[in-house]
């Protein structure tokens, strides 16, 4: 009897070790999950930003050598799992911090990447405009609102560092769009041909003198804007 006992303690002893090693082994399998998971969760916004730039055509985003060591890691973690589960326990075969390590490097050279691609895209998508011009712009009373209007647009599509996803690349695209229309419409209908054929060659590269006519000069006179205007020559 007694040592029907004695065998049951030993028994209940080797299974709460058994119990122990695998509640631990379980706490590191599941360690390398979330590292895995945050892994993935890390690079996927920015595979779906790489998608919406590579529908439109935009490839100059090079980012081979990092894609590279992290997939080598990936396959070579899933080989020795399929050999040997229990590889995965080992810090050794392993290695948390340098998934992380490489992942955060691809992070910031995709994120950069994807920026001056954008900017790019979207600087030749739009006019080129600066603050002198707008401030003519918006000294003419027929423009005003317009201006008000490009400014706004100005603002919102260049806070976007990059768009993350088809949809938002969509939205920036609706607005470059909204912003083109404003610009052009500047030469609204609301000006005589003269005073707009003048109006859009200063915007341009500088009027020609002969743009200048009595009629441009008596609109000038009329909107007080004459010293916005300086002769120069070519």
């Amino acid at each position: 009897m007694l040592l029907e006992k004695s065998q049951e303690l030993i028994d209940l002893s080797q299974r709460r070790k058994s119990l122990q090693k695998f509640a631990g082994n379980l706490q590191i399998i599941q360690t390398r999950q979330k590292q895995i998971a945050d892994a993935i969760a890390t690079i996927q916004p920015l595979v779906e930003a790489l998608k919406a730039f590579r529908q439109r055509g935009i490839n100059n985003i090079n980012f081979t050598q990092n894609v590279e060591s992290i997939l080598s890691f990936v396959i070579n973690a899933e080989e020795n799992l399929q050999n040997n589960p229990d590889w995965i326990l080992d810090n050794k075969n392993f290695k948390g911090n340098f998934l992380k390590s490489n992942v955060e490097n691809l992070k910031t050279t995709l994120e950069q990447q994807l920026s001056a691609a954008w900017k790019n895209y979207r600087d030749q998508k739009m006019p080129s405009t600066d603050n002198e011009i707008l401030k003519f712009w918006s000294e003419v009373e027929a423009s005003k609102r317009t201006v008000l209007q490009i400014q706004i647009i100005d603002r919102e599509i260049k806070k976007v560092i990059y768009p993350k996803n088809n949809d938002e690349f969509e939205s920036c695209e609706r607005k470059i769009e909204q912003f083109n229309y404003s610009w052009n419409s500047l030469n609204s209908s609301e000006l005589s041909e003269a005073v707009s054929r003048f109006l859009q060659a200063v915007s341009d590269k500088g009027a020609p003198l002969n743009l200048l006519t009595p009629e441009v000069q008596d609109w000038i006179n009329q909107n007080g804007i004459s010293d916005s205007f300086k002769i120069r020559l070519t």
